[in-house]
């Protein structure tokens, strides 16, 4: 890389020097998610829009990684969460696991912050994802559909926005998302003090649910897990003057609230009959949810670490896991044309790995995408025009494999 910058000097064959370095990144899935697909209370892995990583100079594959300088610098930037909803985090949180990663919050929700804090969590950033969420989902529909759209969209848009630069990778992503029901119909956040002082009198002797969603989206590994949550609160009848007396105090949080309802608040507390699904559900992150999610992330990362051990650390996540780089390759251009440097490519890889399909646009014989080569692949390394490349780097995204080089001249923006 370093050679190419400088002109790129050519050896005795006419070749770069920096041809034989090749370039790591990871490839860009552009995978559609079905919201509806995730039942109440499922858990699923996906991996979606993975990360990007470059190769750093001077070092043959010491990969930097991807965690970006974003919106807002950390949850420093924001103001503390009240003391009445901290207070009553830390009351209903259920405690972080055992050697849980460094998190990222996706939401500058006060409530879901204390919670986050009160499980134990210190030291997280906070990213905003900026969207648009009255644009996404129906309504009228399925709440637990809408809140999964939701909160996917803000961790696509997190990602897509705010893990770009080369820093570090080594994160879950979290968000989330939440709605009240009533009286069969969805209440998002009031829109003023008048609609939060309806929204919050409607509830006096009576009962109303909460349906939210957790999405945590391991950033290094791209494994998403997605889980629906959902809590009811019954309420006594509310005394004269009640929801006046919480507006006039913190008319401002609860405007933050999904419908209106601030149920962790003190002066409600007392007519608070009866809660099922949990109180930090009802405040919009189920921690025990959020726990199980992290202890499996835990455990995944546990079990990828022991199958692939990272032995020659200097080389970098691929090259120094000998279980993959010694596993299957796919080596993509024009790889039957001994003058061509996709063909010593191919040749060299051939050497060391199990494995090695050639694939070739070019030429018969030969699979002319990795779309034609059955069975898994562990590695590729593309050596066609960007135009030819994005559209491998696509099918490898469909195909689920995680590593990709590219030779200088086919890592163009649009691969």
């Amino acid at each position: 890389q370093k050679s190419r910058e400088k002109g790129g000097r050519a050896d005795k064959r006419g070749r770069s020097d920096a041809i034989n370095r090749p370039r790591l990144c990871a490839h860009r899935e552009d995978q559609g998610e079905n919201s509806t697909a995730f039942a109440r209370s499922a858990e699923a892995s996906l991996a979606l829009q993975p990360h990007a990583a470059r190769s750093a100079r001077g070092a043959l594959m010491r990969r930097t990684t991807v965690v970006m300088a974003a919106v807002l610098n950390g949850a420093r930037s924001l103001a503390p969460p009240p003391k009445i909803t901290f207070d009553a985090a830390v009351a209903c949180a259920a405690p972080l696991p055992a050697g849980a990663p460094r998190l990222v919050m996706g939401s500058k929700s006060a409530s879901r912050r204390a919670l986050l804090e009160a499980m134990g969590c210190e030291g997280f950033d906070t990213r905003v994802a900026d969207i648009d969420e009255f644009a996404i989902g129906d309504r009228r529909g399925d709440p637990a559909a809408l809140v999964t759209a939701v909160a996917a969209a803000k961790c696509d848009a997190l990602l897509e926005r705010h893990f770009a630069a080369e820093t570090d990778d080594d994160v879950v992503l979290v968000t989330g998302d939440q709605v009240v029901t009533f009286d069969g119909k969805i209440r998002e956040k009031p829109r003023d003090l008048a609609e939060a002082k309806a929204f919050a009198q409607s509830y006096s002797g009576a009962a109303c649910g909460t349906v939210g969603c957790v999405i945590t989206h391991d950033v290094a590994r791209n494994e998403r897990r997605v889980a629906v949550h959902e809590a009811t609160v019954n309420f006594s009848e509310f005394p004269d003057g009640l929801v006046d007396a919480i507006l006039a105090a913190d008319g401002e949080i609860v405007l933050a609230c999904a419908g209106g309802l601030m149920v962790e608040h003190p002066l409600l507390q007392p007519h608070v009959a009866r809660v099922d699904g949990g109180v930090d559900s009802l405040m919009g992150l189920s921690t025990p949810v959020l726990a199980r999610q992290l202890e499996d992330v835990v455990a995944a990362r546990a079990a990828a670490a022991e199958a692939h051990p990272l032995v020659y650390p200097d080389l970098g996540p691929v090259l120094g896991r000998p279980s993959i780089s010694r596993g299957r390759w796919a080596v993509i251009g024009d790889v039957t044309n001994e003058r061509k440097v996709a063909h010593t490519i191919f040749e060299r890889i051939a050497l060391e790995a199990a494995d090695a399909e050639p694939v070739s646009p070019y030429a018969e014989g030969v699979a002319s995408s990795v779309t034609d080569l059955p069975g898994p692949v562990d590695v590729a390394n593309v050596v066609v025009s960007p135009k030819i490349g994005a559209a491998e780097i696509a099918a490898l995204a469909a195909r689920g494999v995680r590593y990709a080089f590219l030779q200088p001249g086919a890592d163009a923006a649009n691969v």
